[in-house]
């Protein structure tokens, strides 16, 4: 299916693939509002419950467990069963439980919405993302990643600006018409996504594909175990963990951090948060491209050395300076990471396991996103949140040591097929 094109627009962007690079916007964008939305959100809830921090980010290291489980059974099952049903139905059961999010009369209905919600975007997200590289060619494959990635950018803004109005009109239910906002948005995009997904006919509608890019007859719903013996998708899957350290404690504290512990007002907060996030509209296409161009080690190295920077000045430096180029610098690489794991997700195995693979990353981040905030509120209760961000900073730089290993093993996507009895 294909319509006319201007010449200097790219060949796949009026085809088929451009109606699916779309969805996985809008799927990115629905999804972003469970991992970025916390950050403005907490300071009210904590104050309408009654929560200490500890409890605060166990909200959201309850939500991160349960999506490692999620994107671990949505990443195995994809390959076999297809990916339609599963992103449709996760960004819907996301979406209904950020309307019981701000329902919640207690902290107990708050924590089994964080696992509803744990449950939706682990579906939606990984199989959505394994699905639009695969309509992809090898060489295009990061900036797609990229370019979907935008929509967990513009969830950023989004909420930047309606969060602080809503608590602005509302101090003791803005946080929930918040939520309400968000979870009727996602649900909207999940019966989008039913109604327009579908498998590629082959590796990419727009162009040709190779041997190596179609999957045989044999291997059509084999179980993906190549992706979970292969070492390289295990070292992309600890950067990730290292990544979702970093931003778990960002994402839980950073709107806590800067106004209740630097005296900040939450509308400045809301302004440096839709700075962040529109930084990083263009962040993921960047990093993609980027790691297109040169290996997705390197890619990751530099993304590594801009945050640790960032969270290094939080810590020891915390003054509205610091925190204003440190959202520059997190801005910058907020989706560098994701962008780069869903970009390589089919550069070790075989294409139609890139699902999988990219589920085992996801579980990597979400490991890290969900013992992070936990790990961090307990330091921020006993010692001060300075040291919950040193924690964020440590992580970064561990992924810099381990983005060389990666280096000297550059991206050369050697696709084998799988023994059908896997």
């Amino acid at each position: 299916m294909r319509f006319p094109y201007l010449r200097f627009t790219p060949d796949w962007l009026f085809t088929y693939t451009g109606v699916m690079l779309l969805v996985g916007v809008a799927i990115n964008w629905g999804a972003g509002f469970t991992q970025f939305a916390h950050s403005l959100t907490l300071p009210s809830m904590e104050i309408d419950l009654g929560l200490s921090h500890t409890k605060a980010g166990l909200v959201i290291t309850v939500a991160n467990l349960i999506r490692i489980c999620s994107t671990f059974i949505s990443g195995t099952l994809a390959p076999r069963y297809g990916s339609r049903l599963i992103i449709g139905i996760g960004s819907i059961v996301s979406g209904c439980s950020m309307i019981t999010l701000g329902l919640a009369p207690s902290y107990m209905w708050v924590l089994l919405s964080a696992a509803l919600m744990g449950i939706g975007t682990g579906m939606a997200l990984v199989p959505m993302m394994g699905l639009l590289v695969r309509w992809f060619r090898d060489n295009d494959r990061g900036l797609a990643a990229g370019l979907a990635s935008m929509g967990g950018s513009f969830a950023f803004i989004f909420a930047g600006v309606l969060v602080p109005w809503l608590v602005g009109n509302d101090a003791s239910d803005g946080w929930r018409h918040s939520w309400f906002v968000f979870g009727g948005l996602s649900v909207s995009i999940g019966v989008a996504a039913l109604i327009l997904l579908r498998e590629p006919a082959q590796a990419s509608e727009s162009t040709p594909t190779t041997s190596e890019d179609k999957p045989s007859p044999q291997t059509r719903g084999a179980w993906p175990m190549a992706a979970y013996k292969n070492p390289m998708i295990w070292l992309a899957t600890f950067l990730a963990f290292n990544t979702g350290w970093s931003q778990g404690v960002f994402n839980a504290f950073f709107g806590v951090y800067l106004s209740q512990e630097n005296g900040i007002s939450l509308a400045t907060v809301g302004q440096l948060v839709i700075l962040i996030g529109a930084l990083s509209t263009t962040s993921g296409t960047f990093w993609g491209t980027l790691s297109d161009r040169v290996n997705r080690g390197q890619a990751f190295f530099y993304s590594y050395v801009f945050q640790a920077i960032a969270f290094a000045l939080m810590a020891l430096f915390p003054g509205i300076i610091s925190f204003i180029i440190a959202a520059l610098l997190i801005g910058f690489t907020l989706r560098a990471a994701y962008t780069i794991c869903a970009a390589c997700s089919s550069d070790y195995v075989a294409l139609q396991f890139s699902a999988a693979a990219f589920g085992l990353m996801s579980v990597g981040a979400g490991l890290g996103n969900a013992l992070s905030p936990t790990v961090g509120g307990l330091i921020a209760d006993n010692f001060g949140m300075e040291w919950s961000f040193g924690l964020a900073a440590i992580g970064a730089i561990v992924g810099m040591g381990a983005s060389v290993a990666m280096i000297k093993n550059p991206t050369n996507r050697d696709a084998q097929q799988p023994n059908p009895a896997d």
